[in-house]
């Protein structure tokens, strides 16, 4: 698509973000929004391969599912904006690797596709192989799994040697079991993704954070030249949600979420960041942090004054399949959700 014209159907699409709960724009007028800064890139650890410093993240709202026009039309605005890597979440019924593949098809020598595994070990390898066809290409960059033993890291080790994989990574929402997977396939995996955001995890603001604590954890990867990809910016949608609660988004000297998403850029080590958008508007938003990814210190004052009130409601204002965001050790094993 040429850029005149994408811009112009980008000022049609967005009389439609109200339906969509554009949680990111208060206000914002991105009617006739065209990316115009330059977007950070970096080495992604031992791979080979470059990232954006935004990468464009793979939960939707169930509405978008139904509107894969729309959902093309941001894919299209990030890649415009720079971003080159592009998560995709097909557990439960989402369903979108095929509309994610079409989406991509014509920037696939441009763009970084990242998969993880969903099924039983018995179906990897035709997940792999269904993952190929649904996006059109020869090879998944990035391939992770979340339930993690020497079966399923052996199928993936077998399928990079093949060619149809070009980099192993692991996924955990905690310190131990990330830990854990180092311990036993550390000189298998290629990259990792962890929970990173100025809230629910040490190293973010204060010491009254939950058992949680990546001072080793985040050396440790990078003597190992991981590639480090951090999951959960905002802190879930529910963070969000109380932000705009707490008329944080009413401040004019400051975006919230944009301001959640330059915490991170402060920390080099973290190579790209995967927040859920799903609006144009929300797309551009974050396109503009990173183009200015600079924190200042009034953003940083926002961004306590969030963690405390977050953490003032004791979990309450999670739902109740992510309180362990805010409760990281002692219970059952957390759903990838």
């Amino acid at each position: 698509m040429k850029r005149r014209s994408f811009v112009k159907g980008l000022g049609a699409a967005t009389t439609t973000m109200s339906a969509y709960g554009c949680s990111l724009l208060p206000g914002g007028n991105y009617s006739n929004y065209s990316p115009a800064g330059i977007m950070p890139k970096q080495a992604f650890g031992k791979t080979g391969m470059d990232v954006s410093m935004l990468g464009f993240g793979s939960h939707l709202r169930k509405e978008l599912i139904a509107d894969p026009e729309y959902r093309d039309r941001m894919i299209r605005l990030g890649i415009e904006g720079g971003i080159n890597v592009f998560d995709v979440y097909d557990h439960y019924d989402y369903n979108q690797f095929k509309p994610m593949g079409d989406s991509l098809r014509d920037f696939r020598r441009d763009v970084l596709v990242s998969l993880c595994f969903v099924k039983s070990t018995e179906l990897m390898q035709d997940e792999i192989d269904g993952a190929l066809k649904d996006f059109h290409t020869d090879y998944i960059d990035l391939y992770r799994t979340y339930t993690t033993d020497d079966d399923r890291v052996n199928i993936m080790e077998k399928n990079k040697k093949a060619g149809k994989i070009r980099a192993i990574g692991f996924v955990s929402h905690d310190e131990a079991t990330m830990s854990d997977y180092l311990d036993r396939y550390g000189d298998v995996a290629d990259y990792a993704m962890i929970v990173y955001n100025f809230h629910h995890n040490k190293g973010a603001f204060g010491d009254s954070y939950p058992e949680n604590d990546y001072t080793a954890l985040l050396p440790r990867m990078k003597r190992l030249n991981l590639g480090m990809i951090g999951i959960k910016p905002m802190g879930s949608d529910a963070m969000v949600e109380l932000a705009r609660k707490e008329k944080f988004f009413g401040d004019k000297n400051a975006n919230i979420a944009q301001a959640m998403l330059r915490h991170i850029y402060q920390n080099k080590d973290i190579h790209t960041i995967m927040p859920a958008m799903n609006t144009l508007g929300e797309v551009a938003v974050n396109l503009e942090s990173a183009y200015n990814p600079a924190l200042s210190e009034y953003e940083q004052t926002k961004l306590k004054e969030l963690s405390t009130a977050a953490a003032s409601t004791k979990s309450a204002y999670l739902p109740a399949h992510y309180k362990w965001l805010e409760n990281w050790r002692g219970e059952a094993p957390r759903p990838l959700v």
